[in-house]
């Protein structure tokens, strides 16, 4: 029996009219680009004598959204036939799997042998007729506009009250692909804006000595933070204080040593500077182990130091069908480039490093993905945060963010174990069910605590249960997508969130929306319009009282209450 498959398509528009020249993207189970090809004038597209397994494609076109598709399954010796419905509301995409027969070999044989992305070269040109590659092309583009609260220490976002973003992706000689993402934000009354800018290389093909690795760099320049004898809600920007400016080169690599075993590794380097100079390296690796469809995959993952935000971006499967490849890449203009986690310990600058071994299981099964995961984290330079009154605490340990509503507080060294449990749940092409379940370290206010200034004995480190469930949702007709999620932790308590890097599961505690909704196109401009809307912790839970003398409180914060909305053209 053949040990591969084909998978063959036809793009149309919400009439029925078939569409030249769309760009299809074919992913594989790692989220890696394998192959790319366009439609041709009836609009067909193929990919042949792919190896059986799971795939992910993401057809665009201009003037249309862009359509994407997750886990399609190759099977050996059929045919997986996809209908891609365009639509300037609302795509879909169809699958069908069939055994070729003479017919549809008939059908599709001339698409199969026309397929750029398949067909060898069989023949020879000479140098005065050989057609170039175009330096750029695909080339996708989006500027977003944002207002209302700003960042939070948790996503080291600085957007301030208003803030600009924008994101650029564009492929390089057919070979390569470049990002580049940035974002500007400013106060209205206090600070210097934050400056953040971000660039990704990541090669498609091999080159004469191998694939090369995907490159990050990332340079950030904020202002806004308290001078070193500055604390608490009192403490501000001064004019002329110097800035904070924050540099980093990441590199990410894969393997295959065997046909089962994927491995991915690589390391970010940065570097901080305000007021004294703060460096770092951070390494990481991962490696995936395929057991066979009915058992699924075990993975394995380590890190020391910053968050692997590489290990983040390239989790399988990391986004549903329902958001696809283009939210992935746009959703959060400038968001790439983001602050190492900071803190302020005697009155230096800090950065939290992390120390994760962690294990995983996941599974799909049809329409839906079970997984399991258990971490050990050594944390050192750790942070909480905190608010209200912060006078009982001593100000050479807290950093206050003239940008978000609450302060930073370095509690120094823990370690946490912890473990998470979750299903996802497909109900066709317009709704995911999410639920997930787990127990990890924690603190709880100690009221007790504040027996002598200074002291950092008013936490207590716990063991505490978490879980969450999360529906997203795709609108019919409207295009509206709709994440929205609650999860809790054990009352009096807040957890440090944990990005699990062996499945998808990220839990923020709270009750957290978020939406986008696309417009139709006014006055002929080209591209597309989308509404966002930020909702994070609108109950106003996670937040922890403890006195702290003339009749005063001060706060411990799981996660601040914020609200943002925002508008994108996308080109």
């Amino acid at each position: 029996m053949p040990a591969s498959g084909n998978l063959v398509g036809s793009i149309v528009d919400s009439t029925g009219v078939p569409q030249r020249g769309a760009s299809v993207q074919l992913f594989n189970k790692y989220q890696q680009l394998v192959a790319k090809t366009a439609s041709d004038a009836e609009g067909r597209f193929a990919f042949i004598s792919l190896p059986a397994d799971l795939y992910s494609l993401h057809a665009t076109l201009a003037s249309f959204l862009p359509a994407a598709k997750d886990k399609i399954s190759v099977k050996a010796g059929a045919s997986s036939v996809l209908q891609i419905h365009l639509a300037t509301l609302f795509s879909r995409v169809e699958v069908n799997y069939v055994v070729p027969t003479s017919a549809m070999a008939d059908d599709w044989k001339w698409v199969l042998r026309s397929s750029p992305a398949t067909r060898p070269i069989t023949r020879l040109l000479d140098g005065t007729s050989e057609q170039k590659p175009r330096f750029f092309t695909e080339t996708r583009a989006m500027l977003s506009l944002s207002g209302g609260d700003g960042g939070t220490p948790d996503t080291a976002a600085t957007l301030g009250d208003w803030g600009t973003g924008f994101s650029i992706s564009t492929t390089v000689l057919g070979k390569s692909e470049l990002k580049v993402s940035g974002s500007y934000g400013d106060m209205t009354t206090i600070g210097p804006p934050s400056l953040t800018i971000c660039g990704i290389y990541s090669p498609h093909q091999d080159g004469y000595f191998g694939r090369p690795p995907e490159v990050t760099v990332m340079m950030s320049q904020v202002g806004g933070l308290s001078t070193p004898f500055g604390a608490g809600q009192n403490a501000s920007a001064i004019p002329g204080s110097p800035a904070l400016r924050a540099m980093s080169l990441g590199m990410y690599e894969t393997a295959d040593p065997l046909d089962n075993v994927h491995v991915e590794y690589g390391a970010l380097a940065e570097s901080l500077d305000y007021l004294q100079h703060n460096s770092r390296i951070s390494p990481f690796a991962r490696v995936t182990v395929g057991t066979g469809s009915r058992l699924g995959q075990l993975i394995a993952s380590y890190s020391d130091g910053s968050q692997p935000d590489a290990l983040l971006r390239h989790n399988a499967n990391s986004e549903s069908g329902l958001d696809g490849r283009n939210s992935r890449d746009f959703a959060s203009a400038g968001s790439l480039a983001r602050l190492p986690q900071l803190s302020r310990q005697n009155g230096r600058l800090e950065m939290q490093r992390t120390r994760n071994l962690e294990i995983g299981w996941n599974k799909v099964s049809k329409s839906r993905v079970y997984a399991f995961s258990a971490f050990s984290e050594d944390v050192s330079q750790g942070r909480i945060n905190v608010g209200g009154d912060l006078s009982a605490i001593r100000p050479e340990d807290i950093l206050t963010d003239t940008y978000a509503s609450t302060s930073t507080y370095n509690i120094g060294r823990y370690t946490r174990k912890g473990y998470l449990a979750s299903a996802v749940q497909k109900a066709g092409d317009h709704l995911d069910l999410s639920l997930a379940y787990g127990r990890m370290g924690g603190f709880s206010a100690n009221p007790t605590g504040f027996g002598s200034p200074g002291t950092r004995s008013f936490v207590d480190q716990k063991t505490v249960n978490i879980g969450s469930a999360e529906v997203k949702a795709v609108v019919p007709v409207l295009g509206t997508k709709l994440q929205s999620e609650y999860a809790w932790v054990d009352s009096g308590t807040v957890v440090p969130q944990h990005l699990f890097t062996t499945q998808n599961s990220r839990i923020s505690p709270g009750f957290n929306v978020y939406f986008r909704q696309p417009l139709p196109s006014v006055f002929g401009l080209p591209g597309r319009l989308e509404l966002t809307a930020d909702l994070r912790n609108l109950l106003a839970q996670g937040y922890l009282p403890i006195a702290s003398g003339n009749n005063t409180h001060m706060l411990i914060v799981q996660a601040p209450r914020s609200i943002r909305g925002g508008l994108n053209f996308i080109f």
